[in-house]
């Protein structure tokens, strides 16, 4: 083997094997991830997660299993489901932190009918007729920004 065979194989053998929630990248016939969460706001800040998990995929994982009470592994592996962007994975998991639930009962939710986007799966699970815990959510997202030491705008 030559020198710089050799200098390919260790540099190929130094690179981390990374997640697969990092290697979601959109191709040019992917549609534009738009979460409708009926926050624009919010909605803002899951796109940037877009580009936030793909660089620092631990620290995103991290922060989701950590902070919003789900299992590292169920993370990772939502984080691989084709449907699931980065930014579902943390609404997802922020959202039944809200609501005092399982991230598993908001994931199955959404499975189980996501028609009219993250809003109404929002409604149907703070129930008819109550406010969907907006402040909360943005206030879980302040603080994982900050933790990230992400700037929000």
């Amino acid at each position: 083997m030559n020198w710089r065979a050799l200098v390919c194989a260790a540099a190929l053998l130094t690179v981390p094997a990374m997640p697969a929630i990092a290697q979601q990248a959109a191709s040019p016939s992917t549609p534009a991830y738009a979460p409708d969460t009926g926050d624009a706001w919010i909605d803002a800040r899951l796109r940037d997660l877009g580009a936030y998990a793909p660089r620092y995929p631990d620290a995103f994982v991290d922060e989701i299993a950590r902070y919003l009470d789900a299992p590292r592994a169920y993370v990772v592996a939502l984080g691989q489901q084709p449907n699931w962007a980065p930014g579902d994975v943390y609404y997802a998991c922020a959202l039944a932190k809200a609501l005092a639930q399982p991230c598993r009962t908001v994931v199955r939710a959404r499975t189980q009918d996501d028609s009219d986007g993250w809003q109404g799966v929002a409604q149907r699970l703070t129930g008819k007729g109550k406010p969907i815990p907006y402040r909360t959510v943005r206030t879980l997202l302040r603080t994982s920004y900050a933790h990230w030491a992400r700037p929000l705008d």
